[in-house]
């Protein structure tokens, strides 16, 4: 894995992380981490796509990773949600100028909101995309978390939103009584790796989650005018994933699409959980990665 610096608009600097230690490339995958947590966690997935003939990149979001060690999960300067979009269609460009390659986008969680977004806006320099631990987000929850996070903003928008992960993170442990991060997948080691790690697994501010929330509200209300039928869509969770409800979720979200006139391929695994890429089976998760990546390039 090599480490370098992306300038964003903004002048921001972004640290972005390149696998391209594959034989005869046959397109990019550009992965897109989850909320607390950073793109070095998918070193083995990375790895695994170089010896299957794909270069693999992917930054630490804006309050993640290397690229805000010291203020993470904080709200930052202005829209973060959607300047993080942009920083991703901006990584894609310069990805497709530097390899001429299909650049595929897999979104994971949080990644997965911030892809659909991408989507929404303008999926032009993309070849296909995979949402990873995703689900459809509208309605009176996600208006609810707006509010709640809208009003915070004033005197406590950098203070951490433990409503917010009280909600969610916290509630979805209570369900497998498992101990912390224990929803997240059922390898213990994996849990254990996470629970240590100091860039991950932190507390994002009521900024952060306003900003989340406003990008859900996006998502929802977008036209999605330039995502074509024809689009290469893959959707997979596990089917224990409390952020989909345990697949409830994750369909609505497949006939999201189909309204839209994609023919999204959606999978469930079974008794899987949240982060299907470090499960007990993720050898059949990567497999079916791979084989959604050479059916979109195959056609390129």
């Amino acid at each position: 894995m090599e480490r370098r610096w992306f300038t964003a608009r903004d002048g921001k600097k972004i640290s972005l992380a390149v696998w391209d230690k594959a034989d005869s490339p046959r397109g990019v995958i550009q992965l897109v981490h989850g909320m607390a947590e950073h793109i070095a966690r998918y070193d083995d997935f990375a790895r695994f796509l170089n010896s299957r003939g794909y270069i693999v990149a992917g930054d630490d979001h804006r309050a993640h990773g290397l690229t805000d060690k010291d203020a993470l999960g904080l709200k930052g300067e202005g829209d973060l949600f959607e300047k993080t979009v942009q920083d991703l269609k901006d990584i894609t460009v310069k990805l497709k100028e530097e390899y001429k390659l299909p650049v595929i986008i897999f979104g994971h969680s949080y990644g997965s909101f911030l892809t659909q977004r991408y989507l929404s806006i303008d999926p032009d320099p993309l070849s296909g995309a995979v949402l990873c631990g995703s689900a459809f987000m509208k309605g009176a929850a996600v208006n609810f978390g707006y509010r709640i996070a809208k009003g915070r903003l004033k005197n406590k928008a950098d203070k951490p939103g433990n409503l917010f992960a009280s909600l969610t993170f916290e509630k979805y442990d209570k369900k497998f009584g498992e101990g912390v991060g224990g929803w997240l997948n059922r390898d213990v080691k994996a849990v254990g790796e996470y629970n240590v790690d100091p860039l991950c697994g932190f507390t994002c501010s009521n900024g952060f989650y306003y900003y989340f929330f406003k990008g859900l509200k996006a998502i929802a209300s977008s036209p999605h005018e330039k995502l074509q039928p024809s689009f290469p869509l893959l959707i997979i969770s596990g089917a224990e994933d409390m952020v989909g409800n345990r697949g409830k979720l994750v369909l609505k979200l497949k006939r999201h699409y189909e309204s839209l006139g994609l023919k999204p391929v959606m999978k469930l695994y079974p008794g899987a959980r949240h982060e299907i890429l470090n499960e007990l089976d993720k050898a059949q998760t990567y497999a079916d990665a791979v084989s959604f990546f050479d059916s979109v390039t195959a056609k390129k």
